[in-house]
């Protein structure tokens, strides 16, 4: 029975680049020391499924309050430029984000808008509703464990995208994922010392109440 070469080009370009992205986030497990990170993989149907898990030192009130204070992201997700709120009807936010990402030595800006579903305090589900992405849908789910917060990473990455697009979604998956631990683990710590001599914090244990959002036409 011959197979097509097709069938081969496109098991094969799959094949590598889940190996690429197991090597990312092995880099990702071993930087983020304070955090048990678990990762895995499976590609199936042309697409990848990413699963990505860290137990940190924080409680569920302050991992919500980081994952959905999207208009500080530029404070600590690196390459990005710019996070605001463009609409909020109910539960479902829009939110557009402009950064770089590095491909090699050439740096691609990315202007991207999601379409954020907020379930407070333990679930948030997005999917790239326009930009320059086109193929990722996500959602991160805190769960308490004793005294710690489980945060998990689930996405879906559609291999209908270009090569260079694949690679920006990946990137932008492990650096966001590596910030967002970071200040969760950051922000638990200056609220349980109430010392941080940085922007005011939301150390409160009840949900946090964002601010009106900017509209479309409104200022940057």
């Amino acid at each position: 029975m011959n197979v097509p070469a097709t069938h081969y080009h496109r098991a094969s370009r799959i094949d590598r680049a889940t190996q690429w992205l197991g090597a990312l986030f092995a880099l990702l497990a071993h930087s983020a020391a304070a955090a048990t990170i678990a990762m895995s993989l499976a590609s199936s149907d042309g697409a990848i499924e990413i699963d990505v898990t860290a137990e940190l030192d924080a409680d569920v009130e302050t991992a919500w309050a980081v994952l959905t204070d999207y208009e500080r992201y530029v404070e600590f997700i690196p390459g990005l430029r710019d996070s605001h709120v463009v609409a909020r009807s109910g539960a479902t936010v829009t939110v557009e984000q402009i950064g770089d990402i590095t491909v090699g030595p050439l740096h691609r800006p990315l202007d991207v808008t999601f379409e954020i579903t907020e379930m407070a305090p333990t679930l948030l589900v997005s999917r790239v509703v326009a930009g320059d992405l086109r193929a990722l849908s996500s959602r991160y789910e805190l769960t308490p464990v004793g005294n710690r917060v489980r945060v998990q990473y689930t996405g879906t990455l559609d291999f209908t995208s270009d090569a260079i697009e694949r690679f920006a979604v990946r990137q932008n998956i492990s650096s966001r994922f590596q910030a967002l631990v970071d200040e969760i683990e950051r922000r638990s710590t200056a609220c349980r010392s109430q010392s941080s001599p940085g922007p005011l914090l939301h150390c409160s244990t009840s949900v946090r109440v964002l601010p009106p959002p900017l509209t479309s036409g409104g200022a940057r």
